[in-house]
């Protein structure tokens, strides 16, 4: 396992990783959430960064267009593929962006497909699988792989719509502090251990768990929260896991750089 970061773009492509490099990270995953960035000329920037710095994008992350509304209750009827309204928007979306990845030769790309309903009769689910049995299709035809990004979903009803799907090329980015942040019950680690066949992306990012009546979302530095990260790397060996744990700092203060070198360190030292 190698220890990366998650590169969100939202300055110049080439400067967004040469930042990456500069505080030493030789892999991440790239975050796409302007569509207006799915140009030939970022692919070229991309790549030539790429080259420059010895740098490795493992996955490309789809973002998509339309209202995100992540607390609670709204997130229900804004996130992701479930929502009828947004659907057949977001399905276009994310092929653009799986289109960028194929041009800048990765495999993986990654989403939130929002909050499934755990019945697997209920319309909204029947629909979600229907649009992924497509997106899978178009990505099979060019050796891609589309990945779950844990978190609105039950860990339960994300593995029997794996299943429903019955795609080859589907796979899992399991996100730990996602399942704490959003409440769905299941501990990372026993997620981890029951998704584990599906895994092909980590993201390490930590979170304390929601407190009545607040359940105010509180994210924090790997190693603070909850998630228990000595447990869950030591997981992520025992099933075998050998690609890259992605930082993923959603927190944005002055120290943020000496936050992620301590993070990185943390982590590398867990990963041995």
């Amino acid at each position: 396992m190698k220890v990366g970061i998650l590169v969100h773009v939202d300055k110049d492509l080439y400067e967004a990783i040469k930042e990456a490099h500069e505080q030493g990270f030789d892999n991440g995953q790239l975050s796409m959430w302007n569509m207006d960035n799915y140009t030939d000329e970022n692919v070229e920037k991309v790549k030539r960064a790429c080259k420059d710095f010895n740098f490795t994008i493992t996955a490309v992350w789809c973002g998509w267009s339309g209202p995100a509304e992540w607390a609670y209750p709204k997130g229900y009827i804004t996130l992701g593929l479930v929502p009828p309204a947004y659907r057949a928007q977001r399905v276009n979306e994310i092929l653009r962006g799986a289109e960028f990845a194929r041009k800048i030769g990765v495999t993986d790309v990654i989403t939130h497909i929002g909050y499934l309903p755990d019945s697997p009769f209920h319309p909204d689910n029947l629909g979600v699988v229907a649009a992924l049995k497509y997106i899978c299709s178009v990505l099979k035809k060019h050796n891609q792989y589309f990945l779950f990004e844990t978190g609105e979903e039950l860990p339960l009803s994300l593995a029997y719509l794996i299943r429903d799907i019955g795609a080859d090329n589907i796979g899992i980015n399991f996100d730990p502090a996602n399942l704490i942040l959003n409440g769905r019950g299941a501990h990372p680690v026993t997620a981890l251990k029951f998704l584990a066949p599906y895994i092909r992306g980590v993201h390490a990012k930590d979170a304390l768990q929601p407190v009545i009546p607040e359940f105010k979302k509180v994210e924090v530095p790997a190693g603070e929260g909850d998630v228990n990260y000595p447990e869950f790397i030591k997981t992520l060996k025992e099933i075998g896991y050998d690609g890259a744990v992605t930082i993923e700092y959603e927190i944005y203060k002055d120290d943020r750089n000496e936050q992620l070198a301590k993070i990185k360190s943390y982590l590398e030292g867990l990963v041995g």
